[in-house]
Parts: C-alpha cells; structure tokens; sequence
C-alpha cells in the first residue's frame, strides 16, 4: 500500500482528529480496507497534527522576497506564495501550527527544492513543460489596446504590505510598489486568479497602524484595472487597481508620509512612459493591419477606415467603374444576423467571387447559413476556380455607452455625429489561395447555376460612406488645379466624344462628358486639349493617351490619368511649365483631409474590438523574439488559446513558432530584400492530459502532403486535445522608431533620459509586424471535416 492512495482520506480526516467523532469516521471511512492501512492512515494523521514549535524561515529557499509574519506568538519569514498558503491550509489543522502545515509551508511550488526535483523528473520523462527557459522568446508582453493609464496626481514609489480581499473571499497578501490618492500597483502571489474589473478589498495594515485611520484598517474598495506579468519572477504578478470609494485616507497617509524627513520614496513618471510606449504600438498596428474596419449608423453604413495595408482589401470591393459597393454586402438578411439585439459581438464567415461580362463587374456572396449544403458545394465549384475567389470573416460588435464616454475625451467636437453610430464590423481576408483546390475536391451538385442568382449583388447604388484615411496625410502625389475648357475624346469602342475639363494635374484629368461613357476602368481614351492648343499650336497636347481611373454611378463623370510612356515624358513637362507659368491663374483644389478627431476616434473603436491577435517581433544581436501582443479584454478565443500554451497566465507564441521562428519568420525578417508580406496557415494540436499541455505539435499547411493527410492530423488531434488553424500574416518593420509621436518623446526625455532611449532601441530593435486569425472553422469546412 502506497501512503499517497490515501491522501485525500487523510485530509478529509485531519480536521476531524480531535473531535470524539475520529474513530467511529475513520472506522466508517476505511471498512473496506485492510487493518494495516487503517494503522498506517491513524499514525499519519497524528504525526501530521503533532504540534510544532520550530520557525518558519524560507529565505533562501523560495523564489521569492520573504517577509516578517507574526503568526502563533513566534515571528516566522515566508513569502507571498507561503502566507497565502498558510491561510489556505490553516483550518485543515484546526487552526494551530503543526507538523502538516509545516511540511506544506516547505513544499509550496516556489520552493528551489521543489521546483528542481520537478524539473529532474520532468527531464526523466523525456519531456519538458511548454514555458521552460528555451521558449522565453516566445513570451511577449501583453499589451491592452486601447487602454491607457490616465493620472490626475503623480504616484509615489512607496514599498508597504497590503491584504487583498477577492470577490471569492480569498485573502491575498501583497507589497506596493508605487501609489497615489486614487490607485496603485501591487505585487501578488502569481498562483491566484484575479479576474480584470472585479472589485477588491485593499486594507493597509502597516500605514492603519502606524497613522491609526480606521479606514485603513477596514480597507477600501478598488477595481482591478489591469494584471501584467512579473518579469523577474514568474511567482508573482502586478496587479493595478483605481480607488473605487471616495475616502481621502490613502492621501492624508501619503502626504504625512511626505512630509517625513526619512522620506525615501519618489514621484513616479512610469504613465507617461507606459502610455506612449502603448500608442507607439498601436500606431504601428494601424499602420500595418490589414483588417478593414466599417462603422454603422443602424443598416447605413457611414465611414470606412483605409490603412496602409487594407487598401487591397477595399480595393476588391469596387465594380468596373471603379466605384465602391461593398454597402451590397451587408443586405437587411444579413444584418439581422449581425446586428443581433443584446450580443457584444457576432461573426459570419462570407464566401465571395465576381464575374466579369461585357465590361461589367457582377459580385456574388453566401455565408454557409444563407446555403443548403448543395448550394454551398455549387457556390464552391463555380466561385473557386475563379482569381476573384475569396473568404472574408466579418465580425460586428455593438458600440456601448462606455464607448461613447471615452470618445467624449478623444473627440468632443464629432460626439453628436459619433452619437449616431450604432455598429463597427470588421473585414477581414482570410483566403487561403493554394487551398482552392479543396473546394473543387466536392462532388458537384445536380444543379443549375441559375440557383445562385438569390446571391447575385445589385450595382446600384453604389456606397454613399466616407472614406476615411488612417495616416491623416495627403494622398495625392500633386496639387490640382480648377480649369474649365473643351476637351475632346476618342474612346477605341464608344469613339469620339466631347467633354468639358473641370480639373486637371499634370498627370491627370477630371473631365464631365455630354454622353454616358461606356467604358469601363482601365481603358484607354486619346485625349486632346483643344482650349490649350488654340493658345499654343505648337503644344504637344493632341491625342494624349490617357487611362481610365474612375467613372461615375451614372457615366457622365470620369477621372483619367496620363499613361506612363516614353513619349508622354515631353507632354508632362510641358504641363508642369504651363501650371509654373500661370499659377496666379489657376485655382488650386485643395485636398479635404479628414479631421483628425474624428480618425482618432475611429482608432479608438478600432484598437478596443480586436479580431486578430496582432504582435511584434525583434532582432536583438541576430536573436529573434516576440516582444509584444496586442490584447483586448475579456480575451477571445485565439487569446486563451495561446495562453493555455503559456501556462494559464502568458501569452505563448509556441504553438506557431516552436522552435523554429527564425525558420517561419526568415522571409520577411531577414535584413536584405525581406518580403513584402507572408501569409501561412499553422495546423496546431495540443496534446493535453489534465487540463495541462504536454507536447505542441504545429505543422504549416505546405507541409502536408494531401488534403486526406490533413483530415487524419485533424480527426487524431480532436481526439486528444486541442485543436486549431491558425493563419498568420507577417510584414517587415523598417525604421519603427518613427512611430514613437516625436513631441512626447522629447518631453519623456527632458523627465528620464535613460527611459526615453530604451524605449527608442526597443522599436529600432523591431523587425516584422505579425497578425493571427483563428480560422478553424473555415478549414472544418473547406475539409468536410
């Protein structure tokens, strides 16, 4: 018989050991087993409960800072692990110091001796945790978009212990490092769960009683507002917490405290730094993600959001004329089933393609719920085969009175119109192209095609939204100027046409015409510029080639640009010399530039709903890491996921990278020629046992040799585990420096040099920008899994 077979009937007994009902429980509980083991569970049990008079001194042998704890008449020195553990395990003994709760104090899992014959036996077994010391790499730091710390009073580095009270009525010990009238930061024990916005109860012992404020004593309700890891000990957390009550006790504690001679704390600038390393963050996000965010007023959709890197994205939505009718995608069905009364947030996976006839662009789009699984087979068989093919993931989420509060902040002056703004959905492209052959695999239903035309789009009208640049810079490369004069035209299929100039650059026209234009983007039309040529016979300004750019929703409108040729060279510069020589003539057209309150605020919807789990990488001396992700709280799925990876607490990037980062990460990290952008798909299963993660096995989607391969890696990885897809987008990051705001960086310099120039060669350190999308559901299906 093994002692550890009996070790919850010996718990269960323990507290009972003293009481008369021992023996009669002890007989009840062990019938069924030998007289031996009955013998054995007794003399543990007394030697467990035997009274111990020894002190407690972990110093040295936890890892971490041990404190003086006056407990049953004796100063002992434990740890934050060990005195929350103490008062966990203290009613098991009865209250009283014994042999047991000695022992227990001894084995927490800090302990040096504990953890290294844990990592004896793990290295036996031939198997390491996830987050051992070869994977810290790939444990960036969390950073909460969207959230800033945001101080009336500078805080105070201030070291004194503190007792938290849980919402679960667990008590916690802990140790400020800094504080203010109204917040602070403390360092926790790691071990316990503390759930972001809950309410606390913080009681400062050492300040109550030193100044004898009863309020002190009580303690003082707080809300966490935020848990960072501990970098230095992986046994502790940061807890930050905002001063929920309106008591001015901590403020009289501080400001006697101040006006102490052996004061030695000092005012903390640590916001400051921390805010404009989080904007800087969020800068390059909105720089480099590819999601295309849409922002709703009820079923109108009224602004989009165009970054440097969505453009592709919204660029598919236009028809022939180079006209935006992405509003088409968002028919009533569909919003009824994204705009659901009372949800946070819905999804709907999207299937799109267009055909091209007679010039004339037809867009078509199903999710799977709006198609029988014979329409869903059709829709594949003839949209797939197509370049035009895509997959979109919407995701739309309700904009809350919360939201609107801290726009008020942000952009006071646009709050009426933000007012109006019920809805934010996000696009995003989760196409996998050389997967397209999955979806033709299927059988082909016995159908017409004529049962697809329900998903056929309407070309009219066309999308009435404002486009809204994220930059807040100028988009067009010249100036141009209002001109009104006869222009005339030669199109190679409509033929010759007449128009009136109304503005024009040296590389491009605006031109009204007098009859509907046929055309469609991209043709070529000869132009000539009578009224130009009258003044200058000699001016190289007849039958210009010239390109179609945009025509308008009813064809009496197009925008032209001058073709890139050899000989159009000559023609340019003499227009540049026409506009030089004229320029008190002509009127320039100024460009509207969006109001940057108004794109902040945009930003700001955009940075609190993310869909993607966007992060960092870094070069340092040649080494690659992942520095830092982006989070939203609470976390999605993709987040808790890759948590789980990290021990409970972390953010882990193993199950993408493994030990192969440089490896996955070498085409767009590498210093010469990096590529432009990489996009993959990671086929991740996590092997668990115990709700703990035993083994990681990633492989990228080229990896597999068949569709049938990739349906048994599935089919096992379901079976035992976790199972994810994982697309991954990465882009390199040249020059991130520049995306620190260079005013607060100077004024973070005049206040900490030092802080300031870390901060500098931590973003000159980056190197690619990477984004993940959970698309699981969308490989089941492509699969038939």
């Amino acid at each position: 018989m093994k002692q550890d077979d009996y070790q919850g009937l010996i718990e269960q007994l323990l507290p009972l050991s003293q009481t008369p009902k021992f023996e009669v429980l002890l007989d009840k509980l062990t019938a069924n087993e030998p007289n031996s083991a009955k013998l054995l569970i007794k003399m543990e049990i007394r030697r467990l409960m035997a009274p111990c008079n020894r002190t407690i001194d972990l110093r040295g042998k936890v890892d971490g800072e041990c404190h003086e704890y006056d407990l049953h008449g004796k100063k002992h020195w434990l740890d934050d692990v060990a005195i929350n553990y103490y008062y966990e395990r203290l009613p098991l003994y009865n209250g009283q110091l014994t042999q047991g709760l000695w022992e227990d104090l001894h084995n927490t899992p800090n302990n040096f001796r504990v953890q290294h014959e844990k990592a004896k036996q793990s290295q036996q077994k031939g198997q390491g945790p996830v987050t051992d010391s070869a994977q810290t790499a790939l444990l960036p730091e969390k950073l909460t978009f969207g959230s800033y710390l945001s101080r009336s009073e500078s805080r105070i580095h201030y070291a004194t212990q503190v007792l938290i009270t849980l919402q679960s009525g667990q008590e916690v010990h802990g140790t400020t490092s800094d504080l203010s009238n109204s917040g602070c930061r403390v360092r926790v024990p790691a071990a316990f769960d503390y759930p972001p916005s809950s309410e606390v109860t913080v009681r400062f012992a050492a300040l109550a009683k030193k100044y004898l404020d009863p309020d002190l004593e009580d303690g003082l309700s707080y809300r966490i507002i935020g848990v960072d890891q501990n970098n230095d000990s992986t046994s502790n957390a940061w807890l930050r917490l905002r001063l929920d009550t309106s008591s001015d006790a901590i403020k009289r504690a501080l400001e006697s405290e101040m006006a102490s001679p052996d004061f030695r704390g000092k005012q903390d600038g640590e916001d400051k730094l921390l805010t404009l390393k989080l904007q800087s963050y969020e800068q390059s996000f909105l720089h480099h993600t590819s999601v295309l965010p849409l922002y709703f007023a009820q079923d109108k959709m009224a602004y989009v959001l165009k970054t440097r890197q969505n453009h592709s994205l919204w660029d598919y939505w236009h028809d022939e004329r180079n006209q935006p009718v992405i509003n088409h995608l968002f028919d009533p069905q569909r919003l009824s089933l994204l705009q659901v009364e009372g949800a946070a947030n819905s999804q709907l996976l999207l299937y799109c393609f267009y055909v091209e006839k007679n010039k004339r662009r037809f867009f078509y789009s199903a999710s799977p719920s709006e198609m029988s699984v014979e329409e869903r087979q059709l829709f594949w068989k003839l949209g797939a085969k197509r370049t035009s093919w895509r997959a979109f993931k919407v995701t739309m989420s309700a904009i809350t009175a919360a939201d609107i509060e801290r726009l008020q902040d942000v952009s006071p002056d646009w709050l009426n119109k933000l007012k109006t703004l019920t809805h934010v959905a996000l696009v995003q492209d989760v196409t996998h192209h050389d997967a397209q052959q999955a979806y033709l695999s299927h059988p082909k239903p016995e159908r017409s095609s004529q049962a697809l035309r329900r998903f056929l789009h309407e070309r009219n009208p066309v999308s009435q939204a404002s486009l809204i640049s994220s930059d807040m810079q100028p988009q067009r490369r010249e100036p141009r100027y209002q001109y009104r004069s006869k222009v005339s035209l030669v199109h190679a299929e409509q033929g010759f046409m007449e128009g009136a100039l109304l503005d024009f650059s040296s590389g491009g026209l605006n031109v009204a015409l007098k009859q509907p234009f046929q055309g469609a983007k991209d043709d070529l039309i000869s132009v000539s510029l009578d009224a130009f040529v009258k003044i200058d016979r000699r001016a190289p300004l007849v039958d210009m080639p010239y390109q179609v750019i945009r025509v308008s929703p009813k064809r009496n409108n197009i925008q032209l640009k001058l073709v890139n040729e050899a000989p159009n060279t000559r023609r340019r510069q003499y227009l540049r010399r026409l506009i030089e020589h004229n320029q008190e003539k002509l009127t320039v057209l100024d460009e509207i530039l969006p109001d940057p309150p108004l794109v902040r605020a945009m930003h700001q919807l955009l940075l609190t709903r993310l869909t993607v789990q966007p992060y960092f990488i870094r070069r340092d001396n040649g080494v690659l890491s992942v520095s830092a992700v982006g989070i939203n709280l609470p976390p999605s799925r993709l987040h808790r996921l890759l948590e789980r990876a990290g021990g409970g607490r972390q953010i882990s990037f193993y199950p993408l990278f493994g030990d192969k980062i440089h490896t996955r990460t070498h085409e767009v990290s590498r210093l010469s020629q990096p590529q432009k952008e990489l996009i993959r798909e990671y086929y991740v299963w996590m092997d668990m046992q115990d709700e703990i993660v035993r083994r990681v096995h990633t492989f990228a989607d080229s990896e597999f040799e068949s569709d049938d391969a990739r349906r048994k890696f599935i089919e096992l990885a379901q079976r035992g585990g976790l199972f994810a897809v994982l697309r991954n987008r990465m882009a390199p990051l040249a020059h991130a420096e520049q995306e620190i705001n260079p005013e607060k960086l100077a004024a973070l310099l005049q206040r900490d040099t030092h802080k300031a120039r870390q901060l500098e060669d931590e973003f000159a350190a980056l190197c690619a920008y990477g984004e993940l999308v959970d698309v699981t559901d969308e490989v089941l299906m492509r699969l038939g899994c």
